[in-house]
């Protein structure tokens, strides 16, 4: 083996020559929490939890912003530790895969089957009056842990958005959720 062979490859800029080396890389962040309280999460009383939403008709999302389909879902908590003097604010935090521009939920469905242009949105409670937006980890109020407590929980829903006039089809979504204890 040559020394040659073990040097930074170069590119060079007229007179100046740059190690590609020092080009900006791909990076990852990690994120995390070291608390005091932990619980053990589930939705809809089971710990990767699946929300199925009504059949709808084509018709009832034939225009953008249009919804239907309401469905509300339970995050509850057990095996916390007991705070005897105060409740404790959990916030809900949800990260949303394949995210769409207004902040919902895109549809994973298989193209041969997938419906076209609707989304999933979820809101911050079960009647549906506070959209959720999607952008990144989203962190959702809602999930309080009463003084002496050790369980709780809070209904959130989830709905079918239309992005524009949609066709028929199937639809998936998925969203990761953890829980940060305040």
């Amino acid at each position: 083996m040559t020394l040659k062979s073990i040097l930074f490859p170069v590119i060079s800029f007229g007179a100046t020559m740059i190690p590609v080396s020092s080009f900006a890389t791909p990076q990852v962040t990690f994120q995390g929490e070291v608390t005091t309280q932990t619980c053990q999460a589930s939705i809809n009383g089971e710990s990767n939890g699946t929300v199925l939403l009504p059949t709808v008709s084509a018709d009832q999302l034939a225009t953008a912003g249009a919804t239907t389909g309401l469905t509300p879902f339970t995050i509850s908590v057990s095996g916390c530790t007991a705070n005897p003097t105060d409740d404790l604010k959990i916030s809900t935090k949800f990260l949303g895969h394949n995210t769409t521009q207004s902040g919902n939920l895109g549809n994973l469905a298989a193209n041969d089957i997938a419906a076209k242009n609707v989304s999933i949105q979820l809101t911050t409670d079960s009647s549906g009056s506070v959209p959720v937006q999607l952008n990144g980890v989203t962190s959702v109020e809602g999930l309080v842990l009463n003084k002496g407590e050790t369980t709780a929980s809070h209904q959130f829903a989830a709905r079918y958005f239309a992005e524009d006039a949609v066709t028929a089809g199937a639809v998936t979504a998925v969203a990761e959720y953890t829980l940060s204890y305040q």
